[in-house]
């Protein structure tokens, strides 16, 4: 598929009332084919009961009208329904609270939690907490792992790196003094080193920098300084192999693309979200203001680093696919993702088809009307000559017989 036809199938959404938060972030899962492949999955019309008032079923119904032209407000309905479960309308909202929100919801609301516990694990990040001891080196881990959807990143009020805020992420703490912990080889108190571990990686990994935090004036501010991020993410390198648990396991990718930025413009009182999105399966950017829709470069997306108003917010990477022996979830994930593409390129395919149909269709009846009413006009031809010449047979033998008669 061309960009162009890329971009002219890619909609901008209109606001209601403060709705660019969910717009930006209804571009954001448009752009996840993934999320859309499992919701098709999910069979909605068991929903009878409040069905108005679920999330999931009109996200799915969002997903499936985006590219349908006579579908004049696709997201109407999906906006309607946040407001009664309180994500409300002309109300300001912030877009990470939001993701969380949605992502919830489905967990709660779908009756099919096999499949919802797949949607979830999209966006998955599942951590272990580490603890080890400082005097006697001995690790001690809590019984019971942890997971993120959305990785929150703190940024320092200076020029910063996405490397560097992982790196930080994950950095190990100490613990000492009054937050000693009792180790159980020392049998006592002692200095502990805490931190998170990676257990897994998720597909789609969803990154919140806080730019926003309350000042020493008790005031909410945002914070414009810059954060540089790329288009690729390979946790190998940013991450130390200690970051790791021993039970990460060892052919699952670490190498991530960037497909989607949630970008905030203006202060932390009031501000608006826009998103750029990244074509599935290509290298084009869009940017998506609401309503408005326009192709961009790298270039564009680069200016939301920091060091004015507008700057990124969220970022969200897809994991590239690994190749495994006998195939394995990197193919998975990538037949996931192409099953996507390729129902979505069907039903484009589908109306281009059935417009040429259509045009051949008129065609056809009009050629087979012309040929019709030429056929008609040569059967009455030939009807009117036959008739003729009946005629003037007749005349002709009537002539003869009475030519005969007269000489009898």
């Amino acid at each position: 598929m061309s960009p162009e036809r890329r971009f002219s199938r890619w909609r901008g959404l209109e606001n209601y009332g403060l709705t660019c938060c969910v717009n930006a972030l209804l571009q954001s899962f448009i752009a996840t084919p993934e999320l859309k492949f499992l919701l098709n999955r999910w069979d909605s019309s068991s929903v009878r009961e409040d069905a108005l008032n679920n999330v999931p079923v009109h996200l799915k119904g969002v997903l499936g009208a985006i590219r349908d032209p006579s579908c004049r407000a696709p997201h109407k309905d999906f906006l309607r329904c946040l407001d009664r479960q309180h994500i409300q309308l002309n109300v300001q909202h912030d877009a990470d609270e939001v993701f969380l929100a949605v992502l919830n919801f489905i967990h709660q609301q779908m009756d099919d939690k096999a499949l919802a516990l797949e949607i979830q694990s999209l966006y998955r990040l599942s951590v272990e907490l580490h603890h080890q001891c400082v005097e006697c080196s001995s690790n001690q881990f809590l019984p019971s792992s942890s997971y993120l959807l959305s990785l929150p990143l703190h940024i320092r009020n200076q020029n910063n790196t996405l490397k560097d805020c992982l790196a930080s992420f994950f950095e190990l703490q100490k613990l000492s003094g009054i937050d000693n912990c009792f180790c159980d080889q020392c049998k006592t108190r002692t200095p502990f080193t805490h931190g998170h571990r990676i257990l897994s990686l998720p597909t789609i990994l969803c990154v919140q920098l806080q730019r926003f935090r309350l000042s020493d004036s008790g005031w909410m501010q945002k914070l414009d300084c810059s954060v540089e991020f790329q288009e690729s993410l390979d946790f190998q390198d940013i991450c130390s192999r200690d970051v790791f648990s021993k039970d990460f396991q060892k052919n699952e990718g670490t190498k991530y693309s960037l497909f989607a930025v949630i970008v905030h413009s203006g202060s932390a009182m009031f501000g608006h979200y826009t998103a750029f999105v990244r074509a599935t399966g290509g290298s084009d950017w869009f940017y998506a203001n609401d309503s408005h829709v326009e192709p961009v470069s790298w270039e564009a997306v680069r200016e939301t680093y920091g060091g004015r108003s507008r700057t990124a917010y969220m970022l969200l990477y897809r994991r590239e696919p690994t190749q495994t022996q006998g195939g394995g979830e990197g193919e998975e994930q990538e037949g996931e993702r192409q099953e996507g593409e390729r129902r979505e390129g069907e039903v484009q395919e589908g109306e281009r088809q059935e417009g040429g149909r259509r045009k051949r269709k008129k065609r056809g009846g009009e050629k087979q009307e012309g040929e019709k009413q030429e056929g008609e006009k040569q059967e009455g031809a030939v009807h009117e000559g036959g008739r003729r010449e009946g005629k003037k047979q007749g005349v002709g033998g009537n002539k003869k017989g009475r030519n005969r008669k007269g000489r009898n």
